[in-house]
């Protein structure tokens, strides 16, 4: 006797599949601003390189000093300051890599950013 088919059972299966399998997604995440003795300028981003997915909402926090986050890629537009107590944050609504850093604290030369700097890779 032949076994009946469930053609509902294997779109369950299916799209229980795909939602296992697809990245998961961050309601927000925060980057730190933080005293540094390894960066000559004095201070760090923690992380430095920071993976998110789309519609992620990143929010800068400062540990030690006053910053800002200066947009360095093209692609988005970002330039507001911050302290402690008083956080700023941004919403990545598409993916790419998105690059920032505090002009306060670092320098940028040929497109190389040295101190202070920092990336979101949205994907």
């Amino acid at each position: 006797m032949p076994v009946p088919r469930r053609p509902f059972a294997g779109l369950l299966l299916a799209a229980l599949l795909a939602l296992a399998l697809a990245p998961p997604l961050q309601a927000a995440v925060v980057v730190k601003a933080v005293a540094s003795d390894a960066n000559p300028y004095g201070y760090a981003f923690r992380p430095k390189t920071l993976p998110v997915g789309v519609g992620t909402k990143v929010t800068w926090k400062a540990v030690a000093g006053f910053h800002n986050v200066t947009a360095t890629s093209k692609n988005w537009a970002k330039s507001s300051s911050f302290s402690i107590g008083s956080p700023t944050s941004y919403t990545f609504k598409k993916a790419g890599t998105f690059r920032y850093r505090c002009t306060i604290h670092s320098s940028l030369a040929s497109g190389t950013c040295a101190g202070q700097c920092g990336k979101v890779l949205v994907g």
